[in-house]
Protein backbone atom coordinates (compact mmCIF):
# COMPACT_ATOMS: atom_id res chain seq x y z
CA UNK A 1 0.00 0.00 0.00
CA UNK A 2 1.74 3.14 -1.16
CA UNK A 3 -0.64 5.83 -0.01
CA UNK A 4 -2.84 5.89 3.03
CA UNK A 5 -4.73 9.08 2.26
CA UNK A 6 -8.37 9.43 3.29
CA UNK A 7 -9.69 8.70 -0.23
CA UNK A 8 -7.56 5.56 -0.48
CA UNK A 9 -8.65 4.43 2.99
CA UNK A 10 -12.28 5.00 2.10
CA UNK A 11 -11.94 2.98 -1.10
CA UNK A 12 -10.24 0.20 0.87
CA UNK A 13 -13.06 0.20 3.44
CA UNK A 14 -15.71 0.07 0.71
CA UNK A 15 -13.84 -2.81 -0.93
CA UNK A 16 -13.72 -4.71 2.37
CA UNK A 17 -17.44 -4.13 2.96
CA UNK A 18 -18.28 -5.32 -0.56
CA UNK A 19 -16.10 -8.43 -0.14
CA UNK A 20 -17.60 -9.28 3.25
CA UNK A 21 -21.17 -8.64 2.09
CA UNK A 22 -20.84 -10.76 -1.04
CA UNK A 23 -22.58 -10.36 -4.37
CA UNK A 24 -26.10 -10.04 -2.93
CA UNK A 25 -25.22 -7.03 -0.80
CA UNK A 26 -28.58 -6.32 0.75
CA UNK A 27 -29.07 -4.40 3.97
CA UNK A 28 -28.62 -7.40 6.26
CA UNK A 29 -25.43 -8.53 4.48
CA UNK A 30 -24.02 -5.01 4.64
CA UNK A 31 -24.66 -4.74 8.38
CA UNK A 32 -23.00 -8.10 9.00
CA UNK A 33 -20.08 -7.03 6.80
CA UNK A 34 -19.64 -3.76 8.71
CA UNK A 35 -19.73 -5.58 12.03
CA UNK A 36 -17.19 -8.16 10.84
CA UNK A 37 -14.89 -5.49 9.39
CA UNK A 38 -15.00 -3.55 12.67
CA UNK A 39 -14.36 -6.66 14.75
CA UNK A 40 -11.37 -7.56 12.56
CA UNK A 41 -9.97 -4.04 12.78
CA UNK A 42 -10.46 -3.82 16.55
CA UNK A 43 -8.93 -7.30 17.03
CA UNK A 44 -5.65 -6.40 15.32
CA UNK A 45 -5.49 -2.87 16.75
CA UNK A 46 -6.14 -3.68 20.42
CA UNK A 47 -2.85 -5.50 21.08
CA UNK A 48 -0.97 -2.40 19.94
CA UNK A 49 -3.12 0.50 21.18
CA UNK A 50 -5.15 -1.26 23.85
CA UNK A 51 -8.88 -1.41 24.37
CA UNK A 52 -8.88 2.21 25.50
CA UNK A 53 -7.15 3.19 22.24
CA UNK A 54 -9.73 1.28 20.18
CA UNK A 55 -12.48 2.96 22.19
CA UNK A 56 -10.97 6.40 21.69
CA UNK A 57 -10.43 5.95 17.94
CA UNK A 58 -13.92 4.51 17.49
CA UNK A 59 -15.50 7.44 19.31
CA UNK A 60 -13.46 10.01 17.43
CA UNK A 61 -14.04 8.33 14.05
CA UNK A 62 -17.80 8.28 14.59
CA UNK A 63 -17.76 11.89 15.77
CA UNK A 64 -15.82 13.03 12.70
CA UNK A 65 -17.91 10.94 10.29
CA UNK A 66 -21.04 12.59 11.73
CA UNK A 67 -20.01 15.78 9.91
CA UNK A 68 -20.93 14.03 6.69
CA UNK A 69 -23.50 11.61 8.14
CA UNK A 70 -25.15 13.36 11.12
CA UNK A 71 -27.55 10.46 11.69
CA UNK A 72 -24.74 8.03 12.66
CA UNK A 73 -25.57 8.06 16.35
CA UNK A 74 -29.15 7.80 17.51
CA UNK A 75 -30.04 11.20 18.95
CA UNK A 76 -32.46 9.60 21.40
CA UNK A 77 -29.63 7.68 23.00
CA UNK A 78 -26.63 9.78 21.96
CA UNK A 79 -23.06 8.65 22.29
CA UNK A 80 -22.72 6.21 25.15
CA UNK A 81 -21.60 8.06 28.23
CA UNK A 82 -18.32 7.12 29.80
CA UNK A 83 -18.83 5.04 32.88
CA UNK A 84 -16.69 5.10 35.97
CA UNK A 85 -13.94 2.52 35.77
CA UNK A 86 -11.53 0.98 38.13
CA UNK A 87 -8.11 2.30 37.02
CA UNK A 88 -6.42 -0.09 34.65
CA UNK A 89 -9.57 -2.05 33.80
CA UNK A 90 -11.23 -0.50 30.75
CA UNK A 91 -14.33 -2.33 29.56
CA UNK A 92 -13.58 -3.70 26.09
CA UNK A 93 -17.30 -3.72 25.30
CA UNK A 94 -17.54 0.10 25.34
CA UNK A 95 -16.16 0.60 21.82
CA UNK A 96 -18.28 -2.32 20.66
CA UNK A 97 -21.36 -0.68 22.19
CA UNK A 98 -20.67 2.53 20.27
CA UNK A 99 -20.18 0.63 17.03
CA UNK A 100 -23.40 -1.28 17.70
CA UNK A 101 -25.16 2.10 17.83
CA UNK A 102 -23.64 2.89 14.46
CA UNK A 103 -24.97 -0.43 13.12
CA UNK A 104 -28.48 0.45 14.35
CA UNK A 105 -28.25 3.80 12.56
CA UNK A 106 -26.91 2.17 9.38
CA UNK A 107 -29.85 -0.24 9.49
CA UNK A 108 -32.25 2.69 9.05
CA UNK A 109 -30.62 3.84 5.80
CA UNK A 110 -30.65 2.74 2.20
CA UNK A 111 -27.85 0.13 1.77
CA UNK A 112 -25.87 2.38 -0.61
CA UNK A 113 -25.93 5.28 1.87
CA UNK A 114 -25.19 2.93 4.78
CA UNK A 115 -22.21 1.51 2.90
CA UNK A 116 -20.79 4.97 2.24
CA UNK A 117 -21.26 5.98 5.88
CA UNK A 118 -19.62 2.80 7.17
CA UNK A 119 -16.77 3.40 4.72
CA UNK A 120 -16.38 6.91 6.13
CA UNK A 121 -16.18 5.59 9.70
CA UNK A 122 -13.57 2.98 8.77
CA UNK A 123 -11.54 5.44 6.71
CA UNK A 124 -11.56 7.91 9.58
CA UNK A 125 -10.64 5.23 12.14
CA UNK A 126 -7.73 4.02 10.02
CA UNK A 127 -6.67 7.60 9.22
CA UNK A 128 -6.50 8.31 12.95
CA UNK A 129 -4.52 5.12 13.37
CA UNK A 130 -2.04 6.37 10.75
CA UNK A 131 -1.64 9.59 12.71
CA UNK A 132 -1.16 7.68 15.94
CA UNK A 133 1.15 4.81 14.91
CA UNK A 134 2.34 5.71 11.40
CA UNK A 135 1.71 4.47 7.87
CA UNK A 136 3.86 1.31 7.82
CA UNK A 137 2.43 -0.12 11.03
CA UNK A 138 -1.13 0.80 10.06
CA UNK A 139 -0.68 -0.83 6.65
CA UNK A 140 0.56 -3.96 8.39
CA UNK A 141 -2.46 -4.01 10.71
CA UNK A 142 -4.86 -3.47 7.80
CA UNK A 143 -3.30 -6.40 5.95
CA UNK A 144 -3.85 -8.56 9.03
CA UNK A 145 -7.40 -7.34 9.62
CA UNK A 146 -8.55 -7.44 6.01
CA UNK A 147 -6.18 -9.77 4.08
CA UNK A 148 -8.65 -10.37 1.24
CA UNK A 149 -8.51 -6.67 0.35
CA UNK A 150 -4.84 -6.98 -0.56
CA UNK A 151 -4.14 -9.12 -3.62
CA UNK A 152 -0.50 -9.66 -2.61
CA UNK A 153 -1.28 -10.42 1.06
CA UNK A 154 -0.91 -14.17 0.51
CA UNK A 155 2.74 -13.69 -0.44
CA UNK A 156 3.52 -11.69 2.70
CA UNK A 157 3.87 -13.04 6.18
CA UNK A 158 0.98 -11.93 8.40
Amino acid sequence: MTALGHAALRQLALKVLAQHAGPAAGAEALLAAAHRAYDDLARVSAPLIGDVGVEALTGRAVHLAQREYPWLVDRREGTPARTERTPGTPPPEHAEALFNQVIVCLERQDPAVASEAAGAVFATFTGLLVTFIGKPLTASLLRKAWPDAFPDASTEET
